[in-house]
């Protein structure tokens, strides 16, 4: 049995049941990292195109297409802060990430339903251990996290692993 070939199955296993619960919730027109940037807003309420950028792969001109596109959707609003164009969510964008938190999280059911429940504790300790131990910065693992329910993560991983805590 070859280490690689199971961990490229598992990983485009979680992969595809993770897009598929991305189609089952974007709107048509939006996908991936619209998701993501709404997922980061709604975590970090008031921040700037220029911290959301560096996390969701895309320029800083990118960005703000992107941050017009889910406004003109009424997903987003911006609000003057000072030199800062301070960025939240609508009623409309909290609700799209709360559908989003779901679907995800019923894909996350699906692929980790073929475990027992001390098998799925052990493939979570596992990974949780990978991702403490690989150092980051803070933007790089804001990337990691970007399809992440925050507030559900008190004892974050990867919030461990920036600037190479164990």
């Amino acid at each position: 049995m070859s280490e690689a070939n199971i961990w490229a199955a598992w990983t485009l296993h979680s992969h595809d049941a993770l897009t598929a619960a991305v189609d089952r919730v974007t709107p048509p027109g939006l996908g991936p990292r619209d998701l993501a940037a709404l997922t980061l807003l709604g975590s970090h309420e008031g921040c700037s195109a220029d911290w959301l950028f560096a996390r969701i792969g895309l320029t800083q001109s990118g960005t703000v297409r992107l941050i017009d596109r889910l406004e003109s959707l009424g997903y987003v609003d911006r609000a003057r802060r000072g030199r800062v164009l301070a960025l939240g969510l609508t009623e409309a964008g909290r609700g799209l990430l709360a559908a989003w938190t779901a679907a995800r999280d019923a894909a996350s059911g699906e692929v980790l339903g073929a475990l027992a429940p001390a098998e799925r504790r052990q493939l979570n300790e596992l990974l949780s251990t990978a991702l403490r131990r690989t150092s980051r910065a803070r933007d790089a693992a804001d990337v990691t996290c970007r399809f992440c329910d925050w507030p559900a993560c008190a004892a974050c991983p990867v919030d461990q692993s920036v600037g190479g805590s164990p």
